[in-house]
């Protein structure tokens, strides 16, 4: 999903029709169908009840039209600051990595950083840890708070934090009407005949869940895959599926009729740190943004 699928489908909830959408926001009808055709299909689940005229927002509707509107809000406002920026001298670029998990757990710390630093641009990529040691390793990225262990990335280098956040606990996230849901802890082995909504295996547990489970012999059934956490734990009631996530979602991401629950396993704790490749040099402005990051 982009910023301009976005603002097509919050146009579409306010004007409750496909058709005054489109003169409002001077596109054709095709267009913003289908825009929001791929929308739905990329979340795997319907926005609008399309039967009814005017339009209907879903539950997930609802909740996407109320959080996309303060994205919206935040990337227009992002843009006028950009904008402003290129008037002023070349600034420079820092490439971030970073799991949406350690966007939400150091947001102090990095706007912190963008405050006290107004010459520096600061590109933010949002991937899983797996995803970002190769990005980094080719130079992709220049920086980046990941998980360890390091995959198979020997050009790279992570340190890890000793700071109040070092890691992140693995829980089982099942769905109250689960006979799972009565235990106080779940190894793999209780998870064998369940259906799982999952990360990909761009992610430190996504990766983790297939291996495991093939360690205890058998193929996990993967019912959704999606590198959204919101969308994953939303899907969990209405899809019977359970779901493997950090713990530190849980206050962020609240949904009722949930438990979360202890996984009993080696890989139930992921340490994190911070990844630079080996041959690279800091500027001073990443020193003060590691040690920044440090200060968590």
């Amino acid at each position: 999903m982009d910023i301009q699928k976005l603002k097509y489908f919050i146009e579409i909830a306010d004007a409750k029709n496909i058709s005054q959408a489109a003169r409002n926001l001077f596109v054709t009808q095709p267009t913003l169908s289908l825009s929001l055709k791929k929308m739905e299909q990329e979340l795997n689940m319907p926005l609008f009840v399309h039967e009814h005229e005017p339009f209907q927002l879903t539950l997930p509707g609802k909740m996407l039209y109320e959080k996309g509107k303060k994205i919206v809000h935040s990337f227009d406002d992002l843009m006028d600051e950009m904008r402003t920026m290129q008037q002023h001298s070349p600034k420079q670029s820092i490439r971030l990595g970073l799991t949406t998990l350690f966007s939400l757990q150091f947001m102090e710390q990095i706007s912190q950083f963008i405050a006290t630093h107004p010459d520096v641009e600061l590109n933010i990529r949002h991937e899983g840890s797996n995803k970002l040691q190769h990005l980094l390793a080719n130079n992709l990225i220049d920086i980046a708070l990941v998980s360890f262990p390091n995959t198979e990335e020997k050009d790279i280098d992570i340190e890890p934090l000793e700071t109040t956040t070092k890691g992140y606990n693995v829980h089982v996230v099942v769905p109250e009407d689960n006979p799972l849901s009565q235990k106080e802890e779940l190894t793999f082995y209780d998870l064998k005949d369940q259906s799982f909504a999952s990360l990909t295996e761009d992610f430190k547990i996504g990766k983790m869940l297939i291996e495991q489970a093939h360690a205890h012999g058998y193929q996990p059934n993967i019912a959704i895959y999606n590198n959204d956490v919101q969308i994953l734990i939303r899907s969990l009631k209405q899809s019977c599926a359970i779901c493997l996530l950090p713990i530190e979602y849980k206050s962020t991401f609240s949904v009722t009729g949930l438990k979360w629950i202890p996984l009993k396993d080696k890989f139930n704790y992921y340490p994190i740190g911070i990844g630079l490749r080996k041959d690279y040099v800091c500027s001073k402005e990443i020193n003060e943004l590691i040690s920044l990051i440090k200060n968590n």
